[in-house]
Order: structure tokens, then C-alpha cells, then sequence
């Protein structure tokens, strides 16, 4: 707990606060008319939106509320006064919660503003920010050059305001309760909004079709949004009839779940008819944001059809799209080229810094003792975990939701895009640490990733490990699998392949207790490759490897696999997919050391599919100190054991970007580095390692040096890893090749076997030709059913 207070105190780092007021602002231009002025802020836990509405406040006045249910931890602590008022235990009554909400919004209003004159009066004789007195001016037909600069007195009263209400509001705040300024600002609201509630009636609506609302007197929430608006900005300065409108006051509402948690059964809930109250201040600068890590978040941008209002059907009156720009790698060190090695990059302090706040700030908050080191390693990888996993630290055989993030963070598996997919997806961000990178109102576009993020990478490597169930096989087995996007080529089962020789490498290496997380090419290898093959079982692979000669040198370069790859080693506990080949030049490659990250290529990506960063041990990590392990997989049987070097002439490091040609004068840090060059030919119905060896000894050296293995079939003949896991990886490879599972009935866990065999049958004969399978051939069959 004390942790996690040092963590919110600590300085914030980044602007993501301030891309949220631009954000904000340009969501307030008038030339846009959505249905209120208001928003969710979507995505998964710890990627810092609490803290970022927080920093918002330093600037504009931003009224926060935490609205954490009883019986759940967190923090910033929750408002329990006004949680437990604004959402009573009963409150299965519409038009009781229509009455107690206006009460709220008009009482958050005024009390706001109370709270707000109230600060400019204890500040009197104070040199504080102050607004010179413009009633005898024609504030309108005011020159650009005296209204920039009432415009600037206008901002700093403003954020004078909003960090001195801040401050009020959040000082002495501890995990469990929130400070005493606080707990009387909202019980304020409270009694307000009873005295309102008490004295109200119900009024029609201005216009035809808009919901009815509630005023007592002249009293109401149009009117106090109004006088709110016109405390902070008394002229009107800071409006923009054209373009972004900086926002007055922001409301945020975080936890925002328990809105929408109740009542059941009901086409409405708090949330929306909190929304259709708020349509009353539109087309003030008040902007309102709803906050939540836990709940069902697409209910708080629905789609237009989902809602019960007349007005939110018009298009021209949709809802606004969720905002679901957070706060990444703010914390991280630096990492600028020549300046860290690879020791340093698989520190648990330095991955714990790359990706969300959460882990960079908690680590910074933990104590530092002489015997501390160890001890904050452990508990950043326990928090990781509990994270991933959504509250426990051991991944239990049935947890499929916990595999299913483990194998995300580890693969960066992608989502099919169908409704099925898309739900799985919603849970993954919502309780398993996936990222949304965007999303639109009523979540019919939703685009999702697994973040660069070697930390969570790290816990999700040592619960799988600790299941003594190979990855491969909670994938192959896994009920969503019909969900993922396995590939065509059979990359996912290469990385998977690949991932699990370098764990392998990892623990045997120097033994799993020596914490060392990097591994040498050469046991890299040896833990990729079968100990012999199947034709001569004395003769060791391994060795003939390290004895083995490069199939192209360049001069001087013609020495053993062992010694040109003797002091390179390598990192990765994780894939990245990138989209563009310059990321694999060795401009860039070195950066991937820095995060423990594979590459994955795009799919368009011609000649190679799968690189591995190599990196010398000794040397800071720059271009001139990397090279690679290139990989090109083939999922097709006609690439079977006999070698095909136009495969490997495909892998040119030159001609795929990895190095560049040395223009007349270069330096010498331009000279190309030794590759690895494999082919996966995974369809090969025969098993196959071949060292591609130089034929001849030309006079004349290569442009490069590259060591060829061609390795054919997927068997424990070939990779050794395959071991028992062969049928999973079959499974997958097979999987691969099929654009979907309808054939299966996957997506359909209610059906029997027997009716799916059936149903299965009938779906394939309406598409004749398509596979092998009779149902495929149904009329080239002897007796057609």
C-alpha cells in the first residue's frame, strides 16, 4: 500500500496529460454536436489513466471521484460518501434515480463553484493569478493583441485554480480514505443534492423528443453550469467559436463502473441517465470523463441503437468515442545507442521501467536496503503476475483467460475480428493487461495489441514454467484458438519453437538460480537443434555446428561457427510484430535487445519471417555491435529435406536492408557482422538438418558471412524441443493453413461431438474443392450421400 502512495506522488513523467487536454478540447469544438459532452477513457489496468486525469487538474479545474465498490482495493481511495449516496442499494426506481441524479449534476455544479469562490476569498492580499476588471470594456471587438493577453490572465487564474483545488482535494489522501477536504466537498454535494431533490418538479423538455428534466425554482443544471462556466471565465475569453475549445472544468468519474452495474434487467442504468442529464450543459466548455479498469467497459460508449433516447438514434447526435491514449515507456531509462550493454538490459529494474507506469513507478517506491535487491525482484514479479492473472500468482489448469494473457504477452497474439473474437479481446483489456490502441463507440472497431513489455513478458514465462505445461500445448488445447490469428506460413508455430529452445537455453545455460537472463548463440543452438540425426546418433550436432564453416565469407572471415559467434549472446523473452523491414536493419536492431523482443515480420514481408537480434556480449549496444539469426519458414510439402538455395539467396542481409552497402569513405562501423540464415521447412514429411557448407573455395571473398541450416519436418528429429509436444504442434501447424473453424464448430462449445461431425459435414459440402476431405468431393465420390 505505502508503495503504491509513493508511486502516485512521485513526478509524473510524460505529456499524456496534456494529449488528453487536446483531446478534450478538440471534443468541445462547436462545429461537432455529439449527444453530451462526455467520454470513457478505455484501457487495461496500470497504464496510468487515473494519474493522467490527475495531472490534468494541475492545468484545468478537474473534479475527481472515485467510485471503487465496497470490498475492492486500490487506490486513489474511493469516495464512499458519495458512492454509497449517488448509487443507493435500492435503486431499481427510473424516475427516483432520474430525480436523485439531477440533484447530483446540479449540486457538483454549484458546489464546485462554491468551492471555488471560496478559494479566491481565503487568498485575498495573497500575490496570487487575479483577472483585471474588463466590464467597461467591448470585449468582442477587443484587438488580438489586448485579448492574447487577457487570455493569458484568464489561463493563469485558471490553473492557479485548478492546482490549488487540486491540491485540496488530494493532500494527505492515503490508500484507505481519502483526506478531510475531500469527505466535506462531497457531503456537501450530498446535502445539496437532497435540499434540491426535496424542492424539485419535473419540467418538459425544451425540445420535441428531448427527455424531461428536473428544477426547483429557478434552480436547475443549465443555470449552474452557466454560473460555473462564468466564475472561471467571467468574459468569455477562452471560448473559440472555431476549432478546439479549451475545457473550464473537467469532471471524472473513476471506478465508473458501478454506474453501470445497476439496476439489472433494465434497459437503463446510472450511467446513462447520468449521460442524459449532462446533455442539459452541451454546449458549455464542462467535459466529463468516465473511468474504469474492472468493469464492462464498451457499456460506456454503446452503440446509438442500444440506447433508449430518441435523440442518441440521430446520427448527427452520436455518442463520442472512447479516448484510449495512456502513458507508455514514459518511465523507461534512456536507451541511446552506445550506451548500455546487455547486462544491463535484463535488470528487473530496467525491464520493470519499459511499458505501463505501473511497474517503473512501483519499483522506484519499493525501500533500498543492502539486501533489498533481491527481495523487490521477487515482489515486482508477484505484482506482474497477480496482474496478468487478475489477482492470484499461479496459473491453474483452468484458467483459460490467465493462459490465454500469458501466451498474448509472450507471442503478441492477434484477435480474428469477428463478434466472438471481439468479446475475448474486451476481456483480455479489461482483466489480463492487453492494450487498446483504439476503439469506436459501440466498440464496432476495436484494435488491440500485446505491448512491448518484458516485465510482464518475464512473469508470464515463469507461470507457464512453473505448469510444467509447455506453451504449445496451452495454445493447441486452448478454447479461444478459434479467435487468435495463427498465421499462414506457420510463423506463430516457429516463434513458438523459437521461444521454447531459448527458455530451455536460458535454464541449462548457467542454471535457473544464477537469475542470468541472456543466453549464448551457441547454447541458443544447441537447445534449438536435436542432439544427432536420426542417420548417424554418435556423431553429436551440436559439435559438428561449432566446427562447422561458414557457407559465405567475407575475407579474413572464413573461421568456425565457434569462434565467430564466441562472445555473442542473446535476449528475448517476448515477440514484436513490426510492419515495416527498416526496423530489422541493424540501425534499429540493436533496440530490440534493449526491450527482450524477437521480431516477427509482416506478413507481406518477402524472403524471411522471423529474425533473431544477436548481439556482442562486450560491446555497448549500437549498430556496429549487433547481427542476426534470419529465418524463413515454409508451410508447404513441396519444400521438403533437399535444400533449396533460392531460399536462402532470398535472405541476402544486404538485399533484405539488415546491413547497408559502405559508401567510398564509410567507416569502418559500417562493416557487416556474421548471420545465421535457417529455413524452417515445417511440411517436410521427412526430417532433415543440413549444414549448407561452402562447395568451393572462391579467389574471391563474399560480400558477407553467413552460416545456412536447412532445417526440414517438424519432429524431435529436427527440433528438439518438439519432444512429447509433437501432436500440438501438428495441430497448430494444421490449423494454420485455414482461414477459419467453421468447419469444426469450434466457436460452438454446446454442440455435441456427434451433431458437430454431422453439421460439420453439411458445411463443408458448400464448398466443393476447397480440401482433401470427402465432404470437399462429395460428388467424385462412389456413393454421394
Amino acid at each position: 500500500m505505502r508503495a503504491t502512495e509513493r508511486a502516485w506522488s512521485s513526478t509524473f513523467q510524460g505529456n499524456a496529460q496534456l494529449v488528453l487536454l487536446e483531446t478534450i478540447a478538440d471534443l468541445l469544438k462547436k462545429s461537432i454536436s455529439p449527444y453530451a459532452r462526455l467520454t470513457s477513457i478505455v484501457n487495461s489496468s496500470g497504464t496510468g489513466k487515473s494519474r493522467m486525469v490527475d495531472q490534468l487538474g494541475v492545468k484545468i479545474i478537474t473534479v475527481p471521484m472515485c467510485l471503487r465498490p465496497e470490498g475492492t482495493r486500490g487506490f486513489p481511495p474511493p469516495d464512499i460518501h458519495l458512492r454509497d449516496w449517488l448509487v443507493p442499494r435500492d435503486s431499481s426506481d427510473q424516475s427516483a434515480a432520474q430525480r436523485r441524479l439531477h440533484g447530483f449534476a446540479y449540486s457538483l455544479l454549484t458546489v464546485t463553484r462554491t468551492a471555488l469562490e471560496t478559494i479566491v476569498i481565503d487568498s485575498e492580499g495573497k500575490d496570487v493569478a487575479t483577472l483585471p476588471n474588463l466590464d467597461h470594456l467591448d470585449v468582442k471587438n477587443m484587438s488580438e493583441i489586448e485579448r492574447n493577453k487577457h487570455v493569458s490572465y484568464v489561463k493563469d487564474r485558471q490553473a492557479w485554480l485548478a492546482e490549488t483545488f487540486r491540491n485540496h482535494m488530494t493532500t494527505g489522501q492515503s490508500f484507505n480514505i481519502s483526506n478531510t477536504y475531500r469527505n466535506k466537498f462531497y457531503k456537501n454535494v450530498a446535502d445539496l443534492a437532497d435540499e434540491f431533490m426535496g424542492s424539485s418538479q419535473r419540467v418538459i423538455g425544451k425540445n420535441k423528443g428531448s427527455p424531461g428534466r428536473y428544477e426547483s425554482g429557478n434552480r436547475g443544471v443549465e443555470k449552474a453550469g452557466e454560473l460555473l462556466c462564468r466564475f472561471v471565465d467571467p468574459h468569455g475569453l477562452l471560448d473559440s467559436s472555431k476549432g478546439p475549445r479549451r475545457p473550464l472544468v473537467v469532471f471524472a468519474f473513476d471506478e465508473a463502473h458501478t454506474l453501470t452495474d445497476n439496476p439489472s434487467n433494465t434497459p437503463w442504468n446510472f450511467f446513462s441517465e447520468l449521460r442524459r442529464i449532462l446533455r442539459q450543459i452541451h454546449d458549455l466548455p464542462i467535459f466529463s470523463l468516465f473511468l474504469s479498469t474492472a468493469g464492462r467497459f464498451s457499456l460506456f460508449s454503446p452503440d446509438i441503437r442500444s440506447d433508449p433516447s430518441n435523440r442518441i438514434r440521430d446520427a448527427n447526435s452520436r455518442p463520442l468515442d472512447p479516448i484510449s491514449e495512456i502513458s507508455f515507456d514514459d518511465l523507461a531509462y534512456r536507451a541511446l545507442t552506445d550506451t548500455v550493454n546487455l547486462d544491463r538490459v535484463v535488470q528487473t529494474d530496467w525491464i520493470s521501467h519499459l511499458g505501463r507506469p505501473l511497474f517503473g513507478s512501483r519499483w522506484d517506491a519499493m525501500p533500498v536496503t543492502p539486501d533489498s535487491s533481491h527481495q523487490s525482484e521477487t515482489m515486482i514479479l508477484d505484482f506482474a503476475k497477480q496482474k496478468l492473472l487478475d489477482g492470484t500468482t499461479d496459473l491453474a489448469k483452468d484458467n483459460r483467460p490467465g493462459s490465454l494473457a500469458c501466451l498474448s504477452v509472450r507471442f503478441a497474439l492477434e484477435f480474428n475480428v469477428d463478434g466472438t473474437a471481439r468479446d475475448v479481446a474486451c476481456a483480455q483489456v479489461e482483466r489480463h493487461m492487453r492494450i487498446c490502441v483504439a476503439a469506436t463507440t459501440g466498440f464496432k472497431k476495436l484494435v488491440t495489441v500485446s505491448g512491448s513489455e518484458p516485465l510482464l513478458a518475464e512473469a508470464a514465462y515463469d507461470l507457464m514454467k512453473r505448469t510444467q505445461i509447455n506453451a504449445v500445448r496451452h495454445l493447441a488445447d486452448h478454447s479461444d484458438l478459434h479467435c487468435i490469428d495463427r498465421g499462414r506460413r506457420g510463423e506463430l508455430v516457429a516463434a513458438l519453437l523459437i521461444m521454447h529452445a531459448y527458455d530451455e537455453a536460458r535454464g541449462e545455460a548457467r542454471g535457473e538460480s544464477s537469475g542470468r537472463r541472456w543466453v549464448t548463440v551457441a547454447d541458443f543452438m544447441k537447445a534449438l537443434l536435436p542432439t544427432s540425426l536420426p542417420t548417424s546418433k554418435h556423431e553429436s550436432l551440436h559439435d559438428t555446428l561449432l566446427e562447422c564453416q561458414p557457407t559465405f565469407w567475407r575475407e579474413g572471415e572464413d573461421k568456425a561457427f565457434r569462434e565467430t559467434f564466441k562472445d555473442y549472446g542473446m535476449w528475448f523473452n517476448h515477440v514484436i510484430k513490426i510492419e515495416d523491414s527498416e526496423m530489422f536493419s541493424v540501425d534499429n536492431l540493436w533496440k530490440f535487445v534493449t526491450r527482450g523482443a524477437m521480431i516477427l515480420c509482416s506478413n507481406n514481408q518477402r524472403g524471411i519471417d522471423i529474425v533473431l537480434p544477436l548481439c556482442h556480449t562486450k560491446e555497448n549496444l549500437s549498430p556496429r555491435s549487433v547481427t542476426a539469426i534470419l529465418i524463413q519458414v515454409k508451410n508447404a510439402k513441396e519444400f521438403g529435406k533437399e535444400v533449396k538455395s533460392t531460399l536462402f539467396d532470398a535472405m541476402g542481409p544486404f538485399d533484405l536492408g539488415v546491413f547497408r552497402v559502405a559508401k567510398e569513405g564509410a567507416l569502418a562501423e559500417a562493416t557487416p557482422k556474421p548471420v545465421i540464415r535457417l529455413v524452417f521447412a515445417l511440411a517436410s514429411p521427412e526430417a532433415s538438418v543440413v549444414f549448407r557448407g561452402g562447395a568451393t573455395r572462391k579467389s574471391r571473398p563474399n560480400e558477407f558471412t553467413a552460416f545456412d541450416i536447412w532445417l526440414a519436418g517438424l519432429s524431435a528429429d529436427t527440433f528438439k524441443q518438439v519432444g512429447l509436444d509433437l501432436e500440438p504442434y501438428r495441430t497448430l501447424l494444421d490449423r494454420s493453413v485455414r482461414p477459419h473453424d467453421a468447419f469444426e464448430l469450434l466457436d460452438e462449445p454446446l454442440v455435441g461431438d456427434a451433431t458437430k461431425k454431422l453439421r460439420g459435414s453439411r458445411r463443408r459440402r458448400v464448398a466443393p474443392l476447397m480440401l482433401t476431405d470427402l465432404d470437399h468431393n462429395s460428388i467424385h465420390r462412389e456413393a454421394a450421400d
